[in-house]
C-alpha cells in the first residue's frame, strides 16, 4: 500500500514539472511573438515613430542687429522727420518666453531745418521683452518695456530767439536725459538659429521737471542670432497607427 502511494506521488510530481516547463516555454514564445510584432510595426507602412522629447530649455545669450528709423528729440528737432540709424543688442533668455536686452542705438549725423545742424544722437537701453505665441504659427508677438539714457547735441543756426539771450547762432546745444521705453512688435524664425523682427518703440522723458511726454519714436527692422536650438520648432507628427485599405484579392484555386 505504501509503495502504491509513493508511485502516485512520483507520477503527480513528474506531471506537474512537465506542465510547468511547457507553460514557461509557451510564455517565452508569446513574449517573443509580441516583440517581433512590435518591431514589424515600426517598419510597417503607415506607422510614424514617436518624436523624441525636446531638449530642456537652458538660459543663453543671443545677438541682434537692426536698422532704425526714428523721430529724434521731439523737444528740439522738427516733429515727424524720421532719421536713419543702427541698433545692436545683446539678449539674455531667462525663460523661453522672456529675455532681457541691452541695446545701443546710434543715429547718423543730420540736420533739422529750421533750427539745428551737425546733430549727433545716441542712446542706450535696458529692456524686458515678453514673447507671446500666435495660435499654432511660429509668429511671436513682442511686448517691450524698459529704461533708456539718451544724449543729443547740435549747432543752433536760427532763427534768432530774441527772448532767450543764451541761444545764439553757432552755439552748440547739448541735452541728455533718462527716460522709459515702451513698444511692441513681431518676430518670426527663419532657419534654425535666426529670427527676423520688426518693432515700434516710444521713449518717454521729462525735461527740466516738466510733464513726462514722448521724447522720440523709432521703428526697428532687425535680425537676431540665437545659438540655442529648440527642437519644438521642427514640426513632426506624433507616432500613430494608420489603417491601410486594399481591394480584396481574388482567390485562385
Amino acid at each position: 500500500m505504501k509503495m502504491k502511494n509513493y508511485v502516485l506521488v512520483f507520477v503527480f510530481a513528474f506531471t506537474s514539472a512537465v506542465f510547468s516547463i511547457n507553460s514557461s516555454a509557451q510564455n517565452n514564445n508569446n513574449s517573443n511573438n509580441i516583440s517581433k510584432n512590435t518591431n514589424s510595426n515600426n517598419n510597417r507602412v503607415g506607422y510614424t515613430p514617436t518624436k523624441p522629447p525636446a531638449p530642456k530649455f537652458k538660459k543663453h545669450f543671443a545677438y541682434a542687429a537692426a536698422f532704425s528709423y526714428s523721430v529724434i528729440n521731439n523737444r528740439k528737432e522738427v516733429r515727424g522727420q524720421y532719421k536713419p540709424g543702427v541698433n545692436v543688442g545683446l539678449h539674455f533668455y531667462s525663460r523661453p518666453w522672456f529675455y532681457w536686452s541691452g541695446e545701443y542705438s546710434y543715429f547718423f549725423k543730420h540736420k533739422s531745418s529750421p533750427g539745428f545742424e551737425n546733430i549727433n544722437s545716441w542712446n542706450t537701453e535696458l529692456n524686458g521683452n515678453l514673447l507671446m505665441g500666435a495660435a499654432t504659427s511660429d509668429l511671436k508677438f513682442r511686448f517691450i518695456f524698459g529704461l533708456t539714457y539718451m544724449e543729443w547735441d547740435g549747432i543752433f543756426v536760427g532763427p534768432d530767439v530774441t527772448d532767450d539771450k543764451t541761444w545764439y547762432i553757432g552755439k552748440k546745444i547739448e541735452q541728455d536725459w533718462v527716460g522709459a521705453n515702451m513698444g511692441f512688435g513681431f518676430a518670426h524664425p527663419f532657419g534654425e538659429h535666426f529670427n527676423g523682427y520688426i518693432d515700434f518703440r516710444m521713449r518717454f522723458a521729462s525735461q527740466e521737471r516738466d510733464l513726462i511726454s514722448i521724447s522720440d519714436t523709432a521703428f526697428n527692422f532687425g535680425v537676431q542670432y540665437n545659438p540655442f536650438s529648440d527642437d519644438k520648432k521642427k514640426k513632426t507628427k506624433k507616432g500613430r497607427f494608420s489603417r491601410i485599405y486594399r481591394w480584396p484579392q481574388k482567390r485562385t484555386n
